[in-house]
């Protein structure tokens, strides 16, 4: 993996020189990640149970039907990410920024959620049942058809006049 890593970093500095990260559907199970470059990294379908991302930056990468499920991701950058039906269940989301990020159809079932960024991103159909969530920005988000979300939660999130909320009947 360190080698794989290494011609990725090296291929988003100098593209002739190395090779982008394609790890479709690979097991990264409780891999540690730490000021780690994968920004425009491949890996969808890919297994990061249990993983520890800290200061990782992940964007622009596809992670569509990627699982995290009870990953840890610390003050890490997923900007515009492709991670449409993601699993992120049990997983614990700290500062992480997620601005831009397709989201759709992706689980947050009983994670927590402390300050994350999801300006102008695309949560449409996200499951957030059980959800432990503390503040957070969704200005231009689209939360249409999430399903889980507090009155509270909502609350106490930043949003804007673009922010597309949920349906009061799907507000608990």
């Amino acid at each position: 993996m360190d080698a794989v890593l290494r011609l990725h970093r090296m291929w988003l500095s100098t593209p002739s020189e190395g090779r982008q990260a394609e790890l479709h559907g690979a097991p990264l199970n409780k891999e540690h990640f730490e000021g780690t470059d994968l920004r425009r990294l491949l890996a969808p379908e890919a297994s990061f149970h249990q993983s520890r991302f800290y200061d990782a930056d992940l964007s622009g990468s596809e992670l569509a039907g990627a699982q995290f499920y009870h990953a840890r991701l610390h003050h890490s950058r997923l900007r515009e990410v492709n991670a449409r039906a993601a699993n992120f269940t049990g997983a614990r989301l700290d500062h992480c920024d997620f601005s831009g990020a397709s989201l759709a159809g992706a689980s947050f079932f009983r994670a927590e959620l402390t300050q994350c960024i999801f300006r102008d991103a695309d949560l449409q159909g996200c499951d957030f049942r059980e959800v432990r969530m503390r503040g957070g920005d969704f200005r231009g988000a689209n939360l249409g058809g999430t399903a889980g979300l507090t009155r509270e939660q909502i609350a106490q999130a930043i949003t804007d006049r673009a922010t597309t909320l949920p349906q009061a009947t799907c507000l608990r």
